[in-house]
């Protein structure tokens, strides 16, 4: 027999999720997990990830901005 969650889901501090499909446009972003701007999957990640792919140029939300809260320019 299945167990079932004891409640909803947890909605995660920081994912990515896939941003652009037009050619030159950035595959993925990083978001707060309660951005609304984040698309149908978000992935969820650890702030030290989100850090890290922030760091190495992947875009962040431009609403939710996740950089300035995770103090990444």
């Amino acid at each position: 027999m299945l167990e079932r969650p004891a409640g909803p889901a947890r909605t995660p501090d920081w994912g990515i999720a896939d941003a652009g499909t037009g050619v030159g446009t950035p595959s993925a972003e990083v978001h707060r997990g309660d951005c609304w701007a984040q698309g149908r999957k978000l992935r969820p990640v650890s702030a030290e990830r989100a850090r890290a792919e922030l760091a190495g140029g992947m875009r962040a939300c431009a609403v939710c901005r996740p950089d300035t809260v995770l103090n990444r320019p």
